[in-house]
């Protein structure tokens, strides 16, 4: 796969040194690229091509268009090696899936065994390559807003701003969703060395939604079309307008999340203030009741050369497999059959497989169907979660018949489910989203946040009573709080 060094500074908060541009994409648009400059260049006594597979900083300064191409390119590629990680570390923490790496230890005790998670083992993730991206965007940023008007014009910067705020505000929602009462710095400075303060998760999440409503208005201006290609994975979400849909997407779930946790501004937990945002923010989004369930953005994956695989494919490893409840909770159809969502995501192993460690090793013959392959998808957003947020806002919002609509709609169309007539109550209602969120979004990065964010990560089953534990969050990486001790930025929870 392409190689990246990442320049760890003091807070953690990486610069990004590409060494290679071998993806075929990667390769078009160079070659596109070169078209560019071969017109150009046609007068001048030679033509010089820059080094695509090296670029420095000079060169990129000369190039705005290859530079803000290369630098979209970046930014696309490392959001999809964090999703990976994000499935796999909140896959686990929400008992929906184990890695069982059989040559290192931490993958299970690390995130399962008490009394605590080791700030220094892998389940410090889902922070050093989040801000490696959260950088790259901030100098995105910085190259859009010094190309000159004959380069890109107010619309073409509006556009290319409005991408950047909106893979800002992407970023910074795993980093809270990660550690949660913990918050996390927003602030990226142009001195990767410069430490930034940590906010509270409140404003960490009103800041979100502020990334967010700011790139609908330089969407909203930005024309007919961005100054540079998106990937497939972005198929139907590529021009200014479309890419709007998605921004208001993730607004909704953001928005849905702040109402859920009663963040500031939202008022009282579940309160109906933050939902009536969600319902309108899905208006303008791409929620489709009649459309299919699949429709959205996905982080793309290729077992090309060089390329970025999707890792939990078993084409690659059997490492990763199901927890043990995945199958007796699976809903039951009609004719006592499990869920079609069940059957079309899971797979049955020909014996149960395990830790070898004795005392966290929780057997399973459970695994996945939902990666086959190392070039599959992994969705960011997609249809079916929408309808699920507005059946949530629905609710919240006193419309029970139009909840109860979107929960049958999915009961129906993805599990195969016969339809309910209602809820007894806000508890058997929440009960049922989370049911049906859990097997419509099986292994996309979803459970542990739901559950936390209703208050019932008891329900999580603990497999070892003597030995596990729920986390509720992960911790900040070691090296960040080394960083910033005895500084006037110190981190929490270290």
């Amino acid at each position: 796969m392409p190689s990246y060094k990442v320049y760890i500074m003091p807070n953690c908060v990486a610069g990004i040194a590409r060494e290679g541009w071998a993806s075929k994409w990667l390769r078009a648009v160079a070659v596109g690229s070169l078209c560019v400059l071969g017109a150009v260049a046609c007068n001048s006594d030679r033509l010089t091509i820059p080094n695509y597979g090296n670029p420095t900083p000079g060169a990129l300064a000369s190039d705005p268009i290859s530079n803000v191409q290369f630098r979209v390119n970046g930014i696309l590629d490392l959001n999809r090696r964090n999703m990976l990680a994000w499935v796999n570390n909140s896959g686990i923490f929400g008992r929906e899936s184990f890695n069982y790496f059989l040559t290192d230890s931490r993958v299970t005790a690390n995130y399962l065994d008490k009394p605590a998670i080791d700030p220094g083992g892998t389940a410090a993730g889902d922070w050093n390559g989040r801000f490696s991206n959260l950088r790259a965007i901030h100098a995105l940023i910085g190259v859009v807003d010094s190309a000159p008007s004959v380069v890109f014009n107010a619309q073409q910067k509006s556009a290319a701003l409005g991408f950047a705020h909106t893979m800002n505000a992407l970023e910074l929602s795993y980093v809270v969703m990660a550690r949660d009462s913990l918050g996390s710095p927003v602030d990226i400075t142009d001195d990767p060395r410069a430490l930034s303060p940590f906010v509270s998760r409140d404003s960490v999440y009103n800041y979100i939604v502020g990334e967010l409503d700011a790139a609908k208005t330089e969407l909203q201006a930005g024309g007919a079309a961005f100054p540079f290609r998106l990937n497939s994975g972005f198929t139907g979400f590529d021009t200014p307008a479309t890419f709007l849909q998605f921004n208001r997407a993730l607004a909704a779930r953001i928005n849905a999340y702040r109402a859920s946790l009663g963040i500031a501004g939202c008022g009282a937990p579940l309160s109906s203030a933050c939902y009536t945002i969600v319902l309108q923010n899905l208006t303008e989004s791409f929620v489709n009741g009649g459309g299919s369930l699949n429709t959205g953005v996905y982080d793309i994956y290729s077992s090309a050369a060089n390329d970025v695989p999707n890792q939990f494919s078993p084409a690659l490893t059997q490492n990763y497999v199901a927890h043990p409840s995945i199958g007796p909770d699976a809903p039951l159809r009609a004719d006592g059959t499990p869920d079609l969502r069940y059957q079309t995501k899971i797979r049955r192993l020909s014996a149960p497989r395990a830790y070898p460690t004795p005392g966290i090793s929780i057997p399973t013959d459970y695994a996945f169907a939902l990666y086959p392959l190392p070039s599959s998808p992994i969705p960011i957003i997609r249809n079916e979660e929408l309808i699920l947020l507005r059946a949530e806002a629905r609710y919240f919002t006193g419309d029970i018949a139009g909840a109860t609509s979107d929960i049958n709609l999915i009961r129906t169309t993805s599990g195969g489910l016969s339809p309910i007539s209602g809820f007894a109550n806000q508890g058997s209602f929440i009960t049922e989203l989370l049911l049906q969120n859990r097997y419509s979004l099986l292994w996309e990065g979803h459970r542990w946040v739901d559950v936390r964010r209703f208050n019932r990560l008891n329900t999580l089953p603990i497999d070892i009573p003597s030995r596990q534990f729920v986390a509720s969050r992960q911790p900040i990486p070691t090296a960040e709080c080394l960083a910033r001790v005895g500084s006037k930025f110190p981190a929490p929870g270290c």
